[in-house]
Parts: structure tokens; sequence; C-alpha cells
């Protein structure tokens, strides 16, 4: 499959996913905003309503309050009448006192009656005999009564109570529908008692005039009061309020003053039908982004594509062998910047051929040259037994030590299969070294060795310590003769790590001298084994990692301190 089309594939697949997934997010925000916005603005509709309906209700409260409690025209005289009830007829006619008493209060509400338009008639009643009214609303007095009855009284001494609808026949031309809410309050004498009701009668379809002027066109709404009976519906619907359709969006009001309980329903249309317009068009413009967004995937990577093929064209060519293959570089980006590191690779290759076809040839002579000077290291080593045999055989004794060092220093060259070995024969190389040096004559010193006995037996690169210890010899003590020269080996186990410390008490260096010493290139080294102290550094991070290594400290006239900072590896077993 070519990378054409892999890129297409992959670029039509994530914008495939991502559309898909973003026009899922989309519209599911968008759903949840639209139901928040028609939650809101149907609660708030609903909310208005209501208010506007509380409104009246509370003024219906205020009247029946100032009417019941009004102590001339209403509080008096039924107190008055209540208590000469026995006497308030004489012969078949009312006494004065009937009279003046029910001329007050006649007059009172028949003044209060007509400033709302919505109360449709006004009654007192005082006691269970007498019943004043105002307007052409006749009552059931012992109906009447016998609701007013099974209320808590304490509820009726200082508020209103809404009771039942009352039908009402042959007065459409006074009130709006054919029914009535009566709205009952206690009229309390001056001992606390209540001796009378003050009944308000609520127009009926003053109710369907309020929501029907704040609702929209196909709402419904019903009114259900604390007894739990239907007192308005403006639908024909029996179905439980709550599980109409998701057309409707509905709310629930509780008037508690009155103990009334709203239920209404707004069409969602209303208020989401331009929503869903936009949803849709939005939907739409989202299709035809991806799709133009497709198109130009296909363009750009086609386009992007066919610089790789090119460059790959060449590439080719230059595997074939065909070195002189240049790339032509028309654009800035990355691929431009792969054709400039292309020419640049084809030229660096062109060159790093020829160079090591002459390094080759040269390598060729140098093995020629080195297999013509060979000689055989285990001829050496038979050579020096014999000498040590020798030596015994004419009494030279003091050429034993020296001889046997040798050899054993070319035993240990000889045999360099591990690059790991304990420390003790690294120390024991270190003495064979010393031993020859000794010989020489040219140096006085003394070695001291502090090892610490877990530090034994612990694997350390070959060959680390010969070249510092010849470095201390040579370069650290030299040949002054005028103090006795000391070099001290020691070795620790210190905080999970081994250090390895190798001091003089020579002239010390500065720090130029250390840097030169750790940069020294292994050329310009004539040590005894063509070690030097750079190439010890160089192996140590080579073996065990960068963290590891040599350091130098010195003071001049005093000492120079070589410390190895090396891990514990123990001997496998």
């Amino acid at each position: 499959m070519k990378i054409r089309d892999k890129l297409l594939a992959s670029m039509l697949l994530i914008l495939l996913i991502s559309g898909f997934i973003s026009t899922l997010i989309w519209y599911g925000n968008s759903r949840k905003l639209s139901d928040r916005y028609l939650n809101d603005v149907s609660k708030s509709t609903m909310e208005y309503a209501y208010n506007a309906f509380e409104y009246l209700l509370t003024d219906t409260e205020y009247m029946a309050t100032l009417i019941a409690t009004n102590d001339k025209n209403i509080i008096g005289p039924v107190e008055e009448l209540n208590d000469k009830s026995g006497i308030l007829m004489q012969n078949g006619q009312w006494t004065r006192d009937y009279l003046d008493n029910s001329r007050l209060i006649e007059e009172y509400i028949k003044g209060m009656y007509g400033y709302k338009y919505y109360i449709a008639g006004i009654a007192v009643l005082a006691g269970t005999e007498h019943i004043f009214s105002s307007g052409q609303i006749t009552l059931d007095k012992e109906q009447l009564y016998q609701e007013i009855s099974a209320i808590d009284k304490e509820e009726l001494r200082y508020s209103m109570v809404m009771l039942d609808p009352i039908h009402l026949e042959g007065l459409k031309s006074t009130v709006s529908s054919d029914y009535v809410v009566p709205a009952v309050r206690g009229i309390v004498d001056r001992e606390g008692d209540i001796n009378g009701f003050v009944v308000l009668y609520f127009d009926y379809g003053v109710i369907e005039q309020i929501f029907s002027v704040n609702l929209p066109q196909g709402s419904y709404f019903k009114v259900i009061n604390r007894q739990g009976a239907e007192i308005f519906s403006n639908t024909n619907t029996k179905g439980e309020f709550g599980k109409a359709d998701e057309s409707y969006v509905e709310n629930t009001f509780s008037a508690h003053d009155v103990g009334w309980d709203f239920y209404m329903g707004i069409p969602s249309g209303t208020y989401t039908g331009d929503i869903n317009k936009t949803v849709v068009l939005t939907g739409v413009i989202i299709g035809l982004i991806i799709m133009a967004s497709v198109i130009l995937c296909i363009v750009s990577v086609s386009k992007m594509t066919g610089e790789i093929t090119v460059l790959k064209e060449k590439m080719t060519a230059m595997a074939d062998g065909d070195m002189d293959v240049r790339y032509e570089v028309k654009s800035s980006d990355e691929i431009g910047e792969m054709g400039h590191t292309f020419n640049y690779m084809a030229v660096r290759i062109k060159e790093l051929m020829g160079r090591v076809a002459d390094e080759e040839k040269q390598k060729r002579l140098n093995e020629i040259a080195f297999l013509q000077a060979q000689i055989n290291p285990h001829f050496i080593s038979n050579v020096l037994n014999k000498v040590v045999w020798m030596a015994r055989i004419h009494h030279a004794d003091n050429l034993i030590p020296l001889v046997n060092s040798l050899n054993h220093l070319l035993y240990s060259a000889m045999h360099q299969e591990k690059d790991m070995i304990p420390l003790s024969d690294e120390l024991q190389y270190v003495d064979n070294y010393i031993t020859i040096m000794e010989y020489s004559g040219n140096y006085d010193f003394c070695v001291e060795k502090c090892i610490a006995e877990e530090t034994i037996h612990l694997l350390i690169p070959r060959f680390i310590l010969q070249p510092i210890v010849e470095n201390a010899i040579c370069h650290g003590l030299g040949q002054e003769l005028t103090k006795q020269g000391c070099i001290k080996i020691t070795a620790e186990i210190r905080d999970g790590l081994l250090y390895i410390v190798v001091e003089d008490n020579g002239k010390g260096m500065d720090e130029k001298k250390i840097m030169e010493l750790l940069g020294q290139a292994k050329d310009k080294e004539h040590g005894f084994n063509g070690i030097g102290v750079r190439n010890v550094n160089e192996r140590i991070k080579l073996f065990l990692g960068e963290d590891y290594g040599i350091a130098y400290e010195s003071v001049q006239g005093q000492y120079t301190k070589c410390v190895f900072r090396l891990p514990v590896v123990e001997k496998s077993i």
C-alpha cells in the first residue's frame, strides 16, 4: 500500500471520526441547550401567568380580610344579630335592631361590590340563619355551611379558603362562565370567636381568561384544590398529568395561601421551532465543511506524496550505484529539508567511500608489515623461563624477581579474553610492574596498600590501575631523590559504589596539567603498555557507563590523587 493511500485513508478516517464525534457532541449540546432554553422559557411563561393569577388571589384575600375585619359595618352588626337571634322577629315582623344591623351590612357589601371585576358577588353569613348578599347569586345555605364546617376553623380565623366551584343557572350575563368559586373568611368577634363568614364569589371564567392570554395557543392547564377536586381545566382529557408526549413541556405550581395546585403544559414547538430549523441548517453546513475538507486533503496529500515519490526514485538510483544523483529542492518545508539532507548525504557518502577505500588500502599495508615483524609471545615467555633457569645455575638470584615480573606481565598481556577481572588480579599486575620499576634504579619510592576485604573480589576493567601508577611514578614522583616518594593505593565501598584511590606525595599538578592529562591523545603516550590516562577513563565509561570514570585532585608541591568511581560488580559463581 503506497504512502499516498495510507495518508489519504488515515486523514479520511480521522476526518470522519472527528466529524462524527464533533457532530454528536454538537447535537447533544444543542439538544441540551434547546431543552434548557425550552424549560427556562416555558417556566418563566408559566410563572408569569401564575403570578398574574396569584395577584388576583392576593387581591381577593385582601378584600375578604377588609370586609371581615370591619368593626362598624360587619363585626358589630353580626355580633349583635347573633346575640339577639331569638328576639329579632316579633309578630311576624323584623325588629328594628335586625333592620338596622342588616341595613349596615347590606349597604357596606353593596358598596364593596363592583370594585373588582372578577368578584361576581359578596355574601355575609351571620350565624346559621341570616345571609346578606350583593349581586344576583343565590346560594344553597345548607350546602355552603356543610362545606365550611369541613374546614378547620383556625384556618378560617386569619386567612381565606377557596371552596369547590358552584354551578350557576341563568347568570351567564353577569359572570364570564357558569361557575363561581366561593372564597370564605371567618368574621371574628371582639372575644376571638367566629360569629360568621364573608363569602366572595370568584368569577370562574377569569381563570381561563388570564391563562389564555399569558400561555401560548394549544397550552393546557388544570387547577386542583386542597381537597383534590378539579376547580378548573381547559382540556377534556382525563389522563394523568405528567404523562403527555414529548411535544409538551409541563410544570407545576402551588398556591399555598389558598391550597391550589396549578398543572400547566406548553407545546414545545412554540419555542423550539426556529431552533430546530437552525440545528438542521447547522448540520448541513457541518456536512459541507467535512466534504470540502476531504477534497482539500486529497489534493494536498497527492501534491505532497508526489514530491516524496520523486525523492524515493532518487534514493533508489543512488542505491543502484549512481552517486552523482541529486534532488531538485522546490520548497522550504520538511520535504525540502529532506531533499537538502539527501543531497548532503550523497556528497558525504561519496567522500566516505573514497576515504574508506584509502583506509582499507593502508590497513592491508599495515597488516603486511605487522605480519612481517610479528614474534610469537609464547616463544618470548619460554625464553624468559630459560633466563630464570640459567640465573639460578649461575647463582644470579637478584635477576629472578625481575625476570619473573616481566614474564607475569607478558602472561597477563597474552591472556586478555576477559574485559573484567577481579581487583586482586589487577593489583598483582601492578605489583609486577612496580617490581620492574624498582630494578630500574631511577626512582626511590615505597608503596602502601589499604584494600578493604569486601572489595578484593569485585570485578573492574583490566589494565586501569597500572597506567595511573606509572603516571604517578614517572611524572608525580619523578627522579628527584631529595625525599622518600610514596604511592598509596586504597579501595573501599562507599554509598553503594567502589572507590579506588591512587595517591602520590610528589610535585603535584595544576588544573591545566590535569586537563591536558585527561585529554592526551593515545599516539602521544609512550608508557609501558601504550595505555594512557585518557584511555583508562574512556574504557571505564565504555564498559560501565557515563556515570563512572576517574577524577584528579592535586596540590602543587604536596600530592596528586586519582579517584576511581566504579559500580560494585560481584564476581559471578
